[in-house]
């Protein structure tokens, strides 16, 4: 049986899975590999559909990553395990992923904004949602992971001072983190510089944590343990070493905390919720999203508004004409980018400049194709982040019920108050 994926846009990225639990039975996976074929040509474009640093598995499960494509093209994705039984069995499943711009054709429509790319990030972790709830059902050591980050021995002076000592990447994304460095005994005059280093894909390049160096390790301080609190935001971090003058004996871990309760699917769900709520009571997106917005027609004066706030760039701006010809605007030459903070951005005509003359098509004549909110969770004010976690607090001790008894009515007043701190677009002077 094959399984139908649902379409991607040709530049998305994310993760895809195979479950093998069925066929497996008893067994568990000793190996796993991806191909794909591209359905129009037949030819192998594993390399470019796929990202094989990044796949996964479980015992029962492998975690493929999709990348890249061509739009209107389907790929067969063909998923070969073999088992640990002996002898070994080997297991197959397809998986069809169609490739498609969105959006596709014309909406049958004039004006409005449709969304193209939906958040990949929420504002507020899981974990700190169960601190602001003050919940966690574990035990101490079931919430602990301890990961060997780079394995302990004695290690070589390294050439040209360079850290070239290098850890394997833990994913620490939502968890609490602690990372451990263990010293042994330095031969006399070896020195050890230890620092924490950070990215937010697995194979990605990484850079240094700014407060993530460990205290430099000498003869004077060697044959002990030192730790750093990770307070970053990306999802993988290691440790990168360098040894100098003579060589040391050291390896490091990363601990981390990840406490896990029944109701986690449904924080999740509030936490995505949450962040619609106040996307909405506030008018403002929080986390970055593609939308496109389709003005009826082109404005009197020289900038169009651009819903939303947050504004963070403008992929393209297209016009049709009456024959449904599709021309595209150059940035800087047609029009300029307005960010204008928070409140609502624009793009605005340059000195003297005009919009298009040629009589417009009737449906979805111009589509400006816009990104808004925050990249990261870093980047997010605390008064977003408040807003989401309260009214996700709410949410979750009243399940959504504002009404007790027959007539009372528990207004949540924390929320209101905390919405009016993030402000509301102001529409004020805006032509649109």
């Amino acid at each position: 049986m094959t399984t139908q994926f649902s379409s991607k846009q040709p530049a998305e990225a994310y993760a895809i899975s195979f479950d093998f639990t069925l066929p497996l039975g008893t067994e568990n996976i000793a190996s796993a590999s991806i191909v794909a074929i591209d359905q129009t040509t037949g030819l192998d474009v594993s390399t470019t559909i796929l990202e094989v640093l990044n796949q996964t598995n479980t015992t029962k499960i492998v975690y493929g990553w999709v990348q890249n494509g061509t739009s209107g093209r389907d790929y067969l994705l063909t998923c070969t395990i073999i088992g640990d039984d002996t002898p070994a069995s080997t297991y197959e499943l397809d998986g069809i992923l169609p490739v498609q711009e969105i959006p596709a054709s014309v909406a049958a429509s004039s004006g409005g904004t449709r969304c193209v790319t939906e958040p990949t990030l929420e504002p507020v972790t899981l974990a700190e949602l169960k601190r602001a709830l003050n919940i966690d059902s574990d035990t101490f050591d079931g919430n602990l992971t301890i990961t060997q980050c780079l394995s302990y021995g004695s290690k070589g002076v390294s050439a040209g001072s360079a850290y070239t000592h290098i850890g394997t990447p833990v994913d620490v994304l939502g968890k609490q983190v602690e990372v451990l460095l263990h010293c042994g005994t330095n031969a006399a005059t070896g020195t050890n510089d230890t620092k924490i280093q950070e990215c937010d894909t697995l194979a990605g390049s990484y850079t240094d944590w700014a407060t993530g160096a460990f205290t430099q390790v000498t003869t004077a301080n060697d044959n002990a343990d030192f730790k750093k609190v990770y307070t970053g935001s990306k999802k993988y971090i290691r440790t990168a070493s360098k040894v100098l003058l003579a060589a040391c004996e050291f390896g490091t871990s990363i601990l981390t905390s990840a406490p896990m309760i029944s109701d986690d699917d449904e924080l999740n769900e509030l936490i995505a919720n949450g962040r619609l709520a106040v996307e909405n009571d506030t008018s403002k997106k929080i986390m970055s999203q593609t939308w496109d917005y389709c003005p009826k027609s082109w404005p009197s004066g020289d900038r169009i508004k651009i819903p939303f706030g947050n504004l963070t760039s403008v992929t393209s701006v297209k016009w049709k004409d009456s024959d449904g010809t599709e021309t595209t605007l150059v940035e800087n030459t047609d029009y300029v980018v307005i960010q204008n903070g928070t409140q609502c951005g624009f793009i605005g005509l340059l000195y003297q400049g005009s919009w298009p003359s040629g009589t417009l098509y009737p449906h979805n004549p111009i589509t400006i194709r816009f990104t808004c909110g925050w990249v990261t969770a870093a980047e997010v004010p605390s008064i977003f982040k408040q807003a989401v976690k309260k009214w996700c607090v709410n949410n979750y001790a009243n399940k959504g019920d504002d009404v007790s008894g027959v007539y009372t009515v528990n207004y949540d007043k924390t929320y209101s108050r905390q919405i009016n701190l993030c402000g509301r677009l102001n529409d004020m002077d805006f032509e649109l």
